[in-house]
């Protein structure tokens, strides 16, 4: 049975990395992120705008469906941050695709443990070439290490596939 089993394990392995079509993508774009605070009752937000540039790597899981982990840097006046988005594609078309997955930002500014976030992100994206991509996304902030103050953010951008 165990040995049946790892035969098992073995040929999926071999199947999947096989479809495999693995890649590097360098992504930049804007960025824009409000922020709200609530102390006491009272409640402020405001908005900034900026830019992002990062790199990402897509696994390729079948013809429909991939994964692609990236490293964003975002720079925006007084929130510059680190953002690890997985995103899960799902390609709708040949051209469309629809995002989703988690996201962890990390402040490079001096709050008081407020440092790590966790986002859930949805978007679209829309493949302009075999090598240039478009690409919108929303990130909705589910946690964050300080109470009440939220960062939700939208990238706006272009990648390219190596």
């Amino acid at each position: 049975m165990k040995k049946l089993f790892l035969t098992l394990i073995i040929a999926f392995s071999i199947t999947i990395s096989s479809k495999a079509q693995e890649g590097f993508s360098a992504q930049a774009g804007l960025s824009l992120v409000n922020t709200s605070v609530e102390v006491m009752g009272a409640s402020a937000s405001e908005s900034e705008i900026g830019f992002y540039a990062g790199a990402g790597y897509q696994f390729d899981l079948s013809d429909k469906i991939a994964l692609q982990p990236s490293l964003l840097f975002s720079l925006v006046k007084d929130l510059n941050s680190l953002y690890v988005p997985v995103m899960v594609k799902y390609n709708i078309t040949d051209k469309f695709n629809i995002q989703a997955g988690p996201q962890i930002n990390y402040l490079l500014e001096d709050i008081d443990k407020g440092a790590f976030g966790i986002d859930v992100s949805a978007g679209l994206g829309y493949l302009i070439s075999d090598k240039l991509y478009a690409q919108a996304r929303y990130g909705l902030q589910v946690s964050r290490t300080i109470d009440n103050y939220d960062i939700n953010t939208l990238h706006i951008g272009i990648g390219y596939n190596f």
